[in-house]
């Protein structure tokens, strides 16, 4: 009997302790307060002094004033309340100062699953593939860390103890993932039961619902994805990859919006919100479908971009009046769309007073120059929206305008005639706002379309990635014969931004991308293709994986079932849990005989030899023993087992001796003691009772 088992944690327990901790805290700190790290360090290595006897334990106040400290910390943090961030930050804290108490095994525990909760939450913030690999070699540390403060039964040295452990650990977390996959494919797709909204002061990112020059070219320095595209036909060109966001209707001088603070919108919100009532009766569709699919990065926001005219959405999602479209809630988490679009479309040949008047406000007295400058051309065009449309193309091609993300600033007031008669310097913003405001000068409904531009082909996957750099601004004139008709009056100061893409065209502004891991893909084809081939893992991830939602997995358990019912895949699920369950039992060895050592399973052949020839060995007695008492009555076989007993005693106690020469004899001596006969023929000797027990 050994002596009873510790539950108090070793030194080497709060050593896995501290790396698990460590493993499990570090990816929150590029969205929470990094110092979180150090005071978990602290307090571990507090508590590992403590063990060795160079510090004491921390008193009650000691703990008290720590933790005060740390909740001051996180106040000057600046995090708002309520919301996520300030949630898990206190349970990260509360997760670094539990090292400071940890003394008995059920405190590492508690540690420890709590390390467990705080993988599972990681994924709020991301959840990439890199994440997920993160999370498993997470869940493999906890795991080791579980089995090393574990009372030890066995002593090895430190390399192999923390080998062993990992082992142990790594196969535990292997046999856990078809449970989990199963659960995955197969468990209900359920709403989640509550939600934390996003607060105004939490990150949001992308388009945002107002533009203000420069706002799009602050967006064009980003390089964070926005969405990626499949089509199920021939890929449009880039020129017509116009990807709709908003619609921005209100002015007030210096910034575009969709409708001012204080507009009376519930009429509106009547038209727009949900599927427009008009919507099926004011266009004319024309021309072929662009059929595509979209899966869209969580920006926090509810927009979703779309090629103009969508017309047919699948998804959780609202058409508005301006035909863009919008998830029912912002997104938190990929949503995923398939659309068709018809370019050729007539849109909108009737426009209702409401949106009429959306399409013509100007601030009043704002902009003279430009007033007089439209007028101008109003009476040179002969009062001919096309011609006047020209005429302003004609005016930004042919005069010394610039396309830039560095433009100067323009003040408060009248931004449009700063830009139009003493910069000349701008970007897609600038251009779009001052092109509507010439249009509505002269009275002719425009509106601003922000969204994104184009996007990045990869060839590796076959689809389209569009990112934060190809943010865009643009503009919808109104015509009652036409309706609302695109165009774009970046292309007649920087027509290549359009034709070959943001890429192509950012490259040439001094500096950008000089330092950028974009410049150094472009000269290195191979390194392109890698960051490909990985974009196109990670699309594969992120459509297959965390877009698997509940349609999906309808249309996956159709496919591998037909038309199922409720009852079918119960026992779908119950056929695949019990399945998995025998498996197991055959890895485990629950139905495998035990295996028999060298030494069980030459004493179990010669147990079997002696019953054959009427003698039974008890459990308890040594071949020693048993063979003296053979030999009274039986001389040879007495014999051949004394022999046998030397021989064993060596196999089983004697490390000098050759092991393989020894088991030898020993097979030589069981054929021996098979062949021997017995003298007293027809006489069953009774089983002999051991005289003693052999200490040896």
């Amino acid at each position: 009997m050994g002596c009873p088992m510790n539950k108090t944690i070793t030194y080497s327990g709060m050593l896995w302790l501290l790396a698990a901790q460590f493993v499990v805290m570090l990816p929150f700190t590029l969205y929470l307060p990094w110092w979180l790290i150090p005071i978990m360090v602290a307090s571990v290595i507090w508590r590992l002094r403590v063990l060795k006897g160079y510090s004491a334990q921390p008193n009650a106040l000691v703990k008290t004033l720590l933790v005060a400290m740390g909740v001051g910390g996180l106040v000057l943090s600046g995090l708002p309340f309520p919301s996520l961030d300030l949630m898990l930050a206190v349970l990260l804290l509360g997760f670094a100062f539990k090292s400071l108490e940890v003394v008995q095994l059920r405190d590492g525990v508690i540690v420890i699953f709590l390390g467990y909760l705080l993988v599972a939450l990681h994924f709020l913030y991301t959840q990439e593939i890199l994440a997920g690999a993160y999370g498993l070699l997470g869940m493999t540390i906890l795991t080791g860390a579980l089995i090393g403060i574990q009372p030890a039964v066995t002593v090895l040295n430190p390399f192999e103890t923390v080998r062993s452990h990992l082992k142990l650990a790594t196969l535990m977390v292997l046999q856990a993932i078809p449970l989990m996959l199963i659960i995955f494919f197969l468990a209900p797709r359920l709403p989640p039961l509550w939600s934390l909204p996003m607060m105004p002061g939490q990150t949001k990112t992308g388009i945002s619902e107002r533009m203000t020059p420069g706002d799009i070219a602050d967006l064009t320095r980003s390089t964070e994805l926005a969405f990626r595209a499949t089509f199920k036909n021939t890929r449009p060109p880039q020129a017509q990859l116009y990807w709709r966001g908003l619609t921005l209707n209100y002015f007030d001088g210096k910034t575009w919006q969709q409708l001012p603070e204080d507009y009376d919108f519930i009429n509106f919100k009547n038209q727009v919100k949900g599927e427009y009532a008009l919507f099926n009766k004011n266009f004319e569709l024309r021309g072929d479908p662009i059929e595509y699919e979209a899966l869209y990065v969580p920006s926090g926001q509810p927009w979703l971009f779309t090629l103009t005219p969508t017309l047919n959405v699948e998804g959780d999602v609202i058409r508005a009046a301006d035909y863009r479209v919008m998830a029912n809630t912002i997104t938190q988490s990929p949503a995923l769309i398939k659309a068709s679009s018809y370019p050729q479309t007539i849109r909108d040949t009737k426009l209702t007073h409401t949106m009429r008047h959306l399409a013509s406000q100007l601030p009043q007295g704002s902009d003279p120059r430009t007033h007089e400058l439209a007028q101008r051309w109003w009476r040179e065009s002969g009062q001919n929206v096309e011609r006047y449309i020209k005429l302003i193309l004609h005016h930004f091609r042919t005069q010394e305008f610039y396309y830039t993300l560095s433009p100067p600033l323009l003040g408060d007031q009248n931004t449009i005639d700063a830009f139009l008669f003493d910069s000349r310097k701008g970007f897609c913003s600038h251009y779009a706002g001052s092109f509507v405001f010439l249009m509505r000068a002269v009275g002719i409904p425009a509106r601003v379309v922000v969204g994104y531009q184009g996007g990045k082909w990869n060839e590796q996957g076959n689809y389209l990635a569009v990112y934060q750099y190809d943010a865009h601004a643009w503009v919808e004139v109104w015509q009652p014969e036409t309706g609302w008709v695109e165009y774009d009056p970046t292309t007649a100061v920087a027509p290549s931004r359009v034709t070959e893409g943001s890429d192509a065209f950012l490259a040439q502004e001094e500096g950008l991308l000089r330092q950028s891991f974009r410049a150094v893909q472009n000269n290195l084809p191979w390194l392109s293709s890698l960051s490909q081939q990985l974009d196109a893992l990670q699309y594969q991830w992120q459509r297959w994986v965390v877009g698997y939602d509940h349609d999906t997995q309808a249309n996956v358990l159709r496919k591998w079932l037909g038309d199922f019912s409720i009852t079918t895949l119960t026992l779908v699920i119950l056929s695949v849990f019990v399945a998995l369950g025998v498996l197991w039992g055959i890895w485990l060895g629950l139905w495998r005989k035990p295996r028999l050592t060298l030494e069980q399973s030459l004493m179990h052949e010669l147990d079997q030899i002696l019953a054959k020839k009427g003698f039974k060995r008890e459990p308890a007695q040594t071949v020693g023993d048993f063979a003296q008492q053979v030999s009274s009555k039986q001389a040879d076989l007495g014999k051949l087992l004394q022999q046998f007993a030397q021989h064993f005693e060596s196999l089983c106690y004697n490390p000098m001796a050759n092991k393989a020469d020894t088991t030898q004899q020993l097979k030589r001596l069981l054929k021996q003691l098979k062949k021997a006969p017995i003298t007293q023929l027809g006489r069953k000797i009774a089983p002999l009772k051991p005289s003693r027990i052999s200490e040896g």
